[in-house]
C-alpha cells in the first residue's frame, strides 16, 4: 500500500527564496503554481499518495449502502475514518480538516462533529534540529542569546514547538517557538495537490461552497502563521488593545529577538482550561482539587474578550482553542499564539451586532435581511423560502427565553438550516461559532446549564446604548419606537436590564489603579457615552410630564364631578348641565396612561 506519511517523502528541503516569497510577501495560486511547475515528479508523488488515502475513503462511501442512505451511524464512522486519514497525511490535511469543521455550508452536520475531534498533535522533532533553526536565524551561537534552554520542548504541534528558556542578559523566563524544518515547502506541496482534487471534488460533487476558493482562503492566512515576525506584530497589537479588559493577560514579545522562524515572548506560568469530554483527574495540567467553579468566571471573561474582538475593535484571535487558554496563577484568562489573526471592518460589526437584536426580539424578517447584509446569503435569495425555515430554527432555540439559550444547540440547528439553504459563510462566522463554542464547553465542565449567548447579550445591550455611531443609534430607534413613534417601555426595560448585567470596562488609557466604572443605569445614562439614550429619555420625560397634566387634570375634573354630584341631591337644570359639561372636558388618552406607567417601571 502506498505510504501516507509526510516523511515518507523523504527529506525535503527548507524553504528557498520562491517559498519564503509566499511566506512572507502573501500566498497566491499563481505562485506556488509556479514554484512547482519545475518539480513534476514530487508533485505527481504526493497527488498518487493522497489522491489514493482519500480514493478509498470516497469509495468506502459509495460502496457503502448504510453510507450512500445517510445513516448517521454510517456518516459518523465516516467521518472518524476521514480524521485518521487526514491525521496520517500530515499538517496541511489537519488544518485544513479543522477549517471544515466549523464550516456548515460545506459539509453535513453530522460530518462537522467528527471533524471537529481533530487535534493539531504531530511527534516533536528533536532538539538538535530546533538548535541549528536557532543558530540559522541568530548567525550566531544559540548560548550567546539564552543562558538555557530546556531539553526537550513543552509543547509540539505541525508547524512548531516551544521550549522554555532563559535569556542570557537578563535572566528572564521566555518561550522559544522555533519552525518544524521545511514546513513550509511541505504546506506548500499539499496546498497545490489539494486544490487540484478539490477541483474535481466541485466538478462531481453537490456542495454549496466554492472549495478552491476555499483552500486559498486558508492558505493564505496558513503562510501568514508561518511567518514568526507577522505573529509577533500581531501579539503586540492584540496586547494594545485588550490588555486592559479586567481579568485579561496578555504576555510581551520580544521583538529584536523574533525571525521569520524563531519567536521569543514571555514566558506564562498557568493551567490549561477544562471542556467539556475531560476532567481535572485526566488533565495534566489541571492541579489536584482545582476550582472548577472559576473556570465559569473566566469564560465570562472570555465571553467578554471575544465580543470585543469581534464587535469593538474587529481584530480578533482566529484559533481560539483551548490550548490557546490559560489560567495564570492570580486568576486571569491568558491568550497565547497569534499566528492566525483576522479583522472585520466596522460596516459588518454593525451588522452582527443588529442580528443578535432581531435574533432577541423574535424579528425574523429582519434577520433574514441582516444574513444578506453579512454576506451570507446572496441579495437574490428566496425570502418567501428562508424566513419561514429561520423562524423555526430561531423560535425552537428562544422557546426558555433569550438567558436559556443554548449555543450548541442554535449552531447545530442553524447549520442544518445553512447547509440546506446553500447559506455562503464569510471567515468571521466561523470565528464566532469556534470561539463561542470554546467557551461554552469550558463553562459546561463545572456548569451544566451554562449559556454562552446569555453571558453575551448584556454585552451587545451596553454597547447599543451607548454607541455613538449613527448607523446604530438608527438600530436603537427602530428597535423601541414604533411606526407612530411610541416607544416601547418594556424593550427599552429590557436593554438597560440586559446591559447592567455587563460591567463597564476601564478606557485603555485610564491609570490601572483608577475606581472601576460603575455599571448601574443611572451610571450608563449619565456616562458620556450615554448622551443619545440620556436624550431619549429626557424626551419621554417630557412626553411624560404633557401626559402627567391631563392625567392630573382629568382626576380632578373628575373629582369635582363627584363632589358636585354628591352636594347637590336635588340638583337643579343648570348644574346637570354644567357637570356634563365638566364630564366632556376629559383630555388624557389611554396612551397617556401607558406612557406614566412605563416611565415609572423605567
Amino acid at each position: 500500500p502506498l505510504s501516507t506519511s509526510v516523511a515518507a517523502l523523504g527529506p525535503i528541503p527548507d524553504y528557498d527564496e520562491e517559498i519564503s516569497d509566499i511566506v512572507t510577501g502573501g500566498y497566491t495560486h499563481e505562485k506556488n503554481v509556479a514554484y512547482w511547475r519545475t518539480r513534476p515528479v514530487t508533485v505527481t508523488t504526493r497527488l498518487a499518495e493522497v489522491g489514493a488515502s482519500l480514493g478509498v475513503w470516497v469509495a468506502g462511501g459509495l460502496l457503502s449502502s448504510d453510507a450512500r442512505k445517510k445513516d448517521i451511524r454510517a456518516v459518523k464512522a465516516r467521518a472518524g475514518r476521514l480524521n485518521e486519514i487526514l491525521t496520517r497525511l500530515g499538517p496541511a490535511y489537519v488544518k485544513i480538516g479543522q477549517a471544515v469543521s466549523s464550516r456548515p455550508d460545506v459539509l453535513s452536520p453530522e460530518m462537522l462533529t467528527e471533524l471537529e475531534k481533530l487535534q493539531d498533535r504531530l511527534p516533536p522533532f528533536a532538539t538538535e534540529e530546533a538548535l541549528r533553526v536557532i543558530e540559522e536565524e541568530y548567525g550566531r551561537p544559540y548560548q550567546s542569546v539564552f543562558r538555557s534552554i530546556s531539553a526537550e520542548p513543552v509543547a509540539a504541534a505541525s508547524l512548531g514547538q516551544v521550549y522554555k528558556g532563559v535569556l542570557a542578559d537578563t535572566n528572564e523566563t521566555v518561550a522559544i517557538k522555533v519552525q518544524r524544518p521545511g514546513v513550509a515547502t511541505s504546506i506548500s506541496l499539499d496546498v497545490l495537490v489539494l486544490r487540484r482534487l478539490a477541483k474535481e471534488v466541485r466538478r462531481f460533487g453537490k456542495l454549496n461552497t466554492n472549495l478552491p476558493l476555499l483552500i486559498d482562503e486558508w492558505a493564505a492566512s496558513l503562510f501568514k502563521e508561518l511567518d514568526y515576525r507577522r505573529e509577533c506584530r500581531n501579539g503586540i497589537k492584540f496586547k494594545e488593545l485588550y490588555s486592559h479588559l479586567d481579568g485579561v493577560y496578555v504576555p510581551g514579545m520580544y521583538p529584536e529577538l523574533t525571525t521569520g522562524k524563531v519567536l521569543v515572548m514571555e514566558w506564562i506560568d498557568g493551567v490549561r482550561l477544562l471542556t467539556k469530554g475531560t476532567n481535572a483527574d485526566t488533565n495534566a495540567d489541571t492541579p489536584p482539587g482545582a476550582d472548577l467553579s472559576d473556570e465559569v468566571r473566566l469564560v465570562e471573561v472570555g465571553v467578554r474578550c471575544s465580543l470585543e474582538q469581534l464587535l469593538e475593535y474587529g481584530f480578533y484571535h482566529a484559533d481560539p482553542h483551548p490550548g490557546n487558554l490559560l489560567r495564570t496563577k492570580d486568576g486571569r484568562l491568558a491568550y497565547l499564539d497569534f499566528g492566525m489573526m483576522g479583522e472585520v471592518d466596522e460596516r459588518i460589526r454593525q451588522g452582527l451586532i443588529r442580528a443578535t437584536l432581531h435574533l432577541v426580539n423574535r424579528e425574523y424578517q429582519a434577520l433574514a435581511e441582516d444574513f444578506i447584509t453579512l454576506g451570507m446569503l446572496p441579495e437574490d435569495s428566496d425570502r418567501a423560502q428562508i424566513v419561514p425555515a429561520l423562524t423555526g430554527v430561531f423560535a425552537k432555540a428562544l422557546e426558555g427565553g433569550v438567558n436559556n439559550l443554548s449555543f450548541g444547540d442554535l449552531s447545530g440547528n442553524l447549520g442544518r438550516t445553512m447547509y440546506q439553504y446553500k447559506f455562503q459563510l464569510p471567515s468571521y462566522y466561523t470565528l464566532l461559532v469556534r470561539s463561542l463554542s470554546v467557551l461554552e464547553g469550558i463553562a459546561l465542565v463545572s456548569q451544566p446549564d451554562y449559556k454562552v449567548l446569555s453571558a453575551a447579550y448584556p454585552w451587545v445591550a451596553r454597547r447599543l446604548l451607548t454607541d455613538t455611531t449613527p448607523e446604530l443609534q438608527e438600530t436603537l430607534t427602530s428597535l423601541i419606537y414604533d411606526k407612530r413613534g411610541k416607544l416601547n417601555f418594556k424593550r427599552l426595560e429590557s436593554l438597560f436590564t440586559q446591559a447592567t448585567r455587563s460591567m463597564p470596562q476601564r478606557d485603555r488609557d485610564a491609570p490601572k489603579d483608577a475606581p472601576a466604572p460603575r455599571g448601574d443605569a443611572l451610571a450608563l445614562i449619565l456616562s458620556s457615552k450615554g448622551t443619545f439614550v440620556r436624550n431619549i429619555v429626557v424626551n419621554e420625560l417630557g412626553r411624560g410630564a404633557d401626559a402627567l397634566w391631563r392625567v392630573l387634570f382629568d382626576g380632578a375634573i373628575a373629582e369635582v364631578v363627584r363632589s358636585t354630584t354628591s352636594s347637590s341631591a336635588s340638583s337643579s337644570t343648570t348644574s346637570s348641565s354644567f357637570i356634563n359639561e365638566l364630564t366632556g372636558l376629559s383630555l388624557s388618552t389611554d396612551d397617556d396612561r401607558e406612557h406614566l406607567e412605563g416611565l415609572s417601571r423605567l
